[in-house]
Order: C-alpha cells, then sequence, then structure tokens
C-alpha cells in the first residue's frame, strides 16, 4: 500500500517532452513497476496553455480527470471542468491544441486488454535521448533526415519502437472516440456504511477496468474490497487518511491485488477509484 501527498510534491518539467509545447509541468504521484503489464504512471499535469498534439492513437489505456479549465481533445471533441476522459488503445484523438488556454488535470496512463503494457516514463526519456542524436522531435512527430530525404514519424511510435526493439501494431480500436464521463449526471448510492456513498461511472474492455467515486461524511470509514486488481485512488476534494497515513486533496494511493485500503475522512471527502484486473487474468478469459 502507498500513499502521496501532492502538497509535499514539486511541479517539475516532462522527463519524456515528445509531443508540442514545452510548459507542461508534472507532480508524479505513483508509477507502477516498470517492465511489467500492470506498468502505470499517475500524474498531476498542468499546461500553461502551449501543449499540443497532432491526431494519433496509441498502444494504452489513458484515464483524464480535468480538475481545472477545460481540455479540446479534437476539434469537436471537449472534456470540460470536472469530467473525465477515457481514451482507449487504438482509438484516435486529436488533433489537441491549448491554443493558450491553462489547465490541471490529473492523469492515469497504463496498459490496455491488449496486453502491450505501458513503457515507463524514464524508458521514454532514455530513448528520445538517444533519437535525437539522429532526428528531432516537432510538433508531435519524430523528423529524421537521411541524406535529402525526410522521414516522419509519430512520436510515441517512434520511442516505442526504439525501446521495445519491435514494429509497434496498434490494437483495432474498441471505441469509435475517447468516451468522455460527466460524473456529477451520476447518482450517488449508500455503500453500506453510515456516511459513506458510492457511484459506479463506467466498466472498459474485457479488461474490465473500472471507474468509481465514493464520498464519505466527515468521521466515516470505508475500507475498499480486496480484487485481482491494482486500485488507485485520487483525492479530488477533503482530507483524511488511507491506512493511517495522511492523505489530503490531490493526493494519491495505490493497492495492489489482494491489498485493501481504509479510508477515514476528518471532512467531507471525494475519491476517484480506478480499478485495473490484472492483464493475465484478461488474457485467460480471452483464451477460454
Amino acid at each position: 500500500m502507498r500513499v502521496v501527498n501532492a502538497a509535499n510534491l514539486k511541479w517539475q518539467g516532462n522527463k519524456a517532452h515528445i509531443r508540442g509545447g514545452g510548459g507542461l509541468r508534472l507532480k508524479r504521484l505513483l508509477q507502477g513497476r516498470e517492465g511489467t503489464p500492470e506498468n502505470y504512471l499517475f500524474n498531476l499535469a498542468h499546461s500553461g496553455g502551449d501543449y499540443s498534439t497532432p491526431r494519433h492513437r496509441h498502444n494504452f489505456d489513458q484515464i483524464r480527470f480535468v480538475l481545472d479549465g477545460d481540455m479540446r481533445i479534437s476539434p469537436n471533441q471537449v472534456v470540460k471542468q470536472g469530467q473525465i476522459g477515457y481514451f482507449p488503445e487504438g482509438t484516435a484523438y486529436g488533433p489537441y491544441d491549448d491554443a493558450g488556454k491553462a489547465r490541471t488535470i490529473m492523469i492515469v496512463q497504463f496498459g490496455g486488454a491488449s496486453g502491450q503494457g505501458y513503457i515507463s516514463e524514464d524508458q521514454a526519456a532514455r530513448a528520445r535521448a538517444a533519437l535525437l542524436k539522429d532526428g528531432s522531435f516537432e510538433d508531435g512527430m519524430y523528423v529524421r533526415k537521411a541524406g535529402a530525404r525526410t522521414k516522419r514519424t509519430d512520436a510515441f511510435r517512434a520511442v516505442w519502437e526504439h525501446c521495445t526493439g519491435r514494429r509497434l501494431e496498434l490494437p483495432r480500436p474498441r471505441y469509435e472516440k475517447p468516451v468522455i464521463v460527466d460524473p456529477k449526471s451520476f447518482d450517488w448510492r449508500p455503500a453500506g456504511r453510515k456516511g459513506v456513498e458510492r457511484k459506479t461511472l463506467g466498466i472498459f474492455t474485457e479488461r474490465e477496468t473500472r471507474l468509481e467515486m465514493v464520498r464519505l461524511q466527515p468521521g466515516a470509514e470505508w475500507t475498499s474490497p480486496a480484487e485481482r486488481a491494482v486500485r488507485l485512488f485520487f483525492v479530488v476534494d477533503g482530507a483524511g487518511t488511507c491506512n493511517g497515513k495522511k492523505i489530503g486533496r490531490h493526493g494519491g494511493a495505490e493497492s495492489g491485488a489482494g491489498e485493501r485500503a481504509t479510508f477515514k475522512a476528518s471532512r467531507e471527502t471525494t475519491l476517484f477509484c480506478l480499478v485495473m484486473p490484472l492483464i493475465g487474468d484478461a488474457a485467460l478469459r480471452r483464451a477460454a
């Protein structure tokens, strides 16, 4: 069980920096174990308004919870403040441009049901440094010159293929476009404990990745069930303890497979929960 408080972390630059805009700042809350199917990256991210990407897709899943400002993810799709965007592996989105508008989000990137996993930030940074010897990263693309010819490759594809030594085979899109979830449109339901309410926001793909929220009144206590899953918790608002450790607004916590997390609220607290069943289990279901 790991617990981290955002207030104790400093904003830092983006190590990988393969997309457009240099103003992206990050607070790195938690990350999984590099080289495993369950690897993930759990961050707070703030853009001063100059971040951009071309239209693209990738071989991992992504959750973005917009905390401040709005986020336009394509010409016809906007994730508004307070909403959550689910970006499935294989599904294209963009072009994306902050267009001078600042915003802050909570973001989790993690391996999807295809089982291709997620390369770590350190792996991506090392690959970027190596690729810069033969080319440059421009507007979300990797540009390499060979004599009079110029080859342009999606920046993530170039980094992933350098890391793995394999050609990137993108999963077939399970969803036509990213899914935008508005938590305010879901009703709270009693959770079986006094002062505790829950709402399920969605269950996605054969991996059965789950988005949930839990609300605790002051003094209330809630314990998550033990599952064969990695579970991430994000304090949207409020404060209290998690397994006896203090946790505040925008703090994060992780419970591994078979672990439970017990939250006790010192004031009204709202948690966002991301449940990621083990990739191996999804693979076994596919093979059955």
